[in-house]
């Protein structure tokens, strides 16, 4: 079986850095790709999965490939879209894709991009969280307390998952809205408050009591 071939598509370096350092612990082969080469690319079936940074223009960004796949050509994609564009966000049914949204881990970057290269086998160690009770699947953006679903949105999960696998460092509401809502997320700092207070609310009374209020700075996850 040939080493997995992916194709980065990024307009600056940071975002580049970002998605390879997601992928680069899965052992594939990388290349970054300019954006007007996608297309080309994907039907000369040089890449196994293309990670394309979105932008402010998801629709755009999907169009080489939608007209890739029209043409026969076989791969998968992973989509970089911006927080705010996720109430539109409608992903093509013509060839396997997911997304990420940016300011995500590498970790989860990883876990995205394996879900695509080797779909249906069982998440590794690295994609599993476990906190007592609580279990966290990264490949599925899934969690589950004594066996059962919790029904977080999907900014109730990046903030909690933010948290937990950066434990035991406290962070401000304005690293917090940079980190899980963007850059360019311009709305107030209660936001954050309002969604640590729901996510405590659905972890239940002895997991929420990790999820500590640091005095004149944030918010912080206690680890073991």
């Amino acid at each position: 079986m040939h080493m997995r071939r992916v194709g980065v598509v990024a307009d600056d370096a940071h975002t580049r850095a970002w998605l390879r350092a997601g992928v680069e612990p899965l052992h594939v082969s990388l290349a970054d790709i300019p954006r007007d080469e996608l297309e080309s690319r994907l039907v000369d079936g040089a890449v196994d999965l293309a990670l394309v940074d979105g932008g402010r223009s998801v629709s755009e960004s999907l169009h080489d490939a939608e007209r890739a796949a029209a043409g026969g050509a076989v791969f998968r994609l992973l989509l970089v879209v911006e927080a705010e564009a996720l109430g539109d966000l409608r992903l093509p049914a013509a060839f396997a894709c997911d997304f990420v949204v940016r300011g995500a881990s590498s970790r989860e970057v990883a876990a995205r991009a394996r879900g695509l290269l080797w779909p249906g086998e069982e998440p590794d160690s690295g994609e599993l969280l476990r906190v007592d009770a609580l279990i966290v699947n990264l490949a599925t953006y899934q969690a589950a307390v004594d066996g059962a679903p919790v029904d977080f949105t999907y900014l109730e999960y990046a903030l909690f998952v933010f948290l937990v696998t950066h434990p035991n460092r406290a962070y401000s509401r304005g690293v917090l809205l940079r980190r899980v809502w963007g850059n360019d997320y311009f709305g107030g700092e209660r936001t954050v408050d309002v969604h640590v207070r729901r996510v405590r609310a659905k972890l239940g009374p002895e997991l929420s009591r990790r999820l500590v209020t640091v005095r004149n700075v944030g918010y912080m996850w206690e680890g073991a």
